[in-house]
């Protein structure tokens, strides 16, 4: 489909994973995610379903939680062309995985990831401004939060030049 003018050229989903359980002893990536992270995370699915968002890449944290996070998002009817888990988005920072999301060639991504990494993802990959999705941005990113991000190139969302267009939190 040809770019019509005005259109953004790349779409990014920055988003937490849902709310985890600590009722296991376990390590910290293998934390699953708890009843409330699991509706949201459908609830999540479900919105994005209703705008009629596909995805060319999800990219999500290999930590237990992430994965389920998307899982309960796909089963909600969101599809992916392409699904990749990245150790980059448990371990390295917001400036690398900005770098990584901008780098990956998809038009439209979701990522999932953690604290307080996506939030600065968000940051680092916007343009900050007056608006309701700023404003609701700054007084919390919960678990299962979505900052929907435009920009008209890689370029412009690695140098920090999208735009931050919504700002959900599914609940």
């Amino acid at each position: 489909m040809a770019k019509q003018r005005g259109e953004m050229a790349l779409t990014v989903v920055w988003m937490r994973h849902g709310k985890s359980s600590w009722d296991q002893p376990v390590t910290d990536e293998r934390r699953e995610l708890a009843s409330r992270g699991r509706r949201n995370a459908t609830t999540a699915g479900e919105l994005l379903l209703g705008r009629g968002i596909s995805f060319d890449l999800v990219i999500h944290s290999p930590a237990e939680r992430a994965r389920e996070t998307w899982q309960y998002v796909s089963e909600a009817g969101v599809t992916a062309a392409e699904v990749r888990e990245e150790i980059a988005l448990y371990e390295d920072d917001a400036d690398a995985i900005v770098r990584l999301v901008a780098h990956s060639a998809a038009g439209t991504i979701l990522v999932i990831g953690h604290a307080p990494t996506i939030a600065e993802a968000v940051e680092l990959s916007a343009t900050r401004e007056a608006t309701k999705a700023w404003a609701a941005f700054d007084i919390k990113c919960p678990t299962s939060a979505m900052a929907f991000v435009e920009a008209d190139s890689a370029a412009d969302l690695a140098g920090g030049r999208g735009r931050l267009v919504d700002f959900v939190v599914p609940r």
